[in-house]
């Protein structure tokens, strides 16, 4: 019985203190769970306050959505930027452009409001004329386009304007190059068509010569991406302009 008392007495401490060792280390570790927690939630939060700033070639706005977005691209990728803070629209297709930016957060809508982290434009400047406004300041004439049936809104048909006006820009062929040199009247046509099982606007661009409207050149701006594509007469197919 004294033996058993002895071993009673003799142990307590030191389960005693096994115990204390127990918690304390379990409060470390809880300590240093609540610690890496926080540095995640600062590092997150010091993500999306960063600001970036890079180089790129302005392509268009998109107003329609819930967010205004700027498109640019750069190395051929074209990136997305919230521009819902920005109220100039006088940037072109081709101009060189700076943006600053930082990534915060968007909800989409339909989906939940379902959170996403975008691109939130926070200045842009451009930086360097691009050939559609080189093109204006040189020709200093609005091109003119005519259709028939057809029923296009006037902001599609603004749209079509500056896809129109960058093709004859950066066009190569030669009579519109001309065209462009001696100030004559540049104009397109437009009409849908259906080609390959694809929706199309088609443009005929071409210029008005001793009142008579003279097609140099029919182009196809694909319905669904904005691509544009050169009617290739002799071989009757389309080849994308780039």
């Amino acid at each position: 019985m004294r033996k058993i008392l002895f071993y009673k007495v003799f142990l307590l401490p030191f389960i005693l203190l096994a115990c204390k060792e127990k918690k304390i280390a379990a409060k470390n570790e809880i300590a240093h769970d609540s610690l890496v927690a926080g540095s995640v939630k600062i590092d997150t939060v010091q993500k999306k306050q960063r600001i970036h700033q890079d180089i790129f070639e302005f392509d268009s706005y998109n107003d329609d959505g819930d967010y205004m977005i700027l498109n640019a691209n750069k190395n051929k990728d074209l990136y997305g930027f919230i521009n819902d803070k920005n109220e100039d629209r006088s940037l072109l297709k081709g101009d060189q452009i700076q943006i600053n930016w930082k990534n915060d957060t968007i909800y989409i809508a339909g989906d939940g409001e379902t959170p996403e982290i975008a691109k939130w434009i926070i200045s842009v400047k451009k930086i360097k004329d691009g050939k559609v406004s080189k093109f204006r300041k040189e020709y200093k004439k609005e091109l003119k386009y005519h259709w028939d049936g057809e029923s296009f809104s006037g902001d599609y048909l603004d749209k079509l304007y500056l896809l129109a006006e960058y093709y004859i820009a950066n066009s190569r062929n030669p009579l519109i190059q001309q065209a462009i040199k001696n100030k004559e009247q540049i104009e397109y046509s437009i009409e849908e068509r259906t080609k390959d099982n694809r929706a199309y606007i088609v443009l005929g661009v071409g210029r008005e010569f001793e009142h008579r409207f003279t097609i140099i050149q029919w182009i196809y701006i694909d319905v669904e991406n904005h691509k544009i594509y050169q009617y290739d007469l002799g071989n009757e197919k389309l080849t994308e302009f780039r």
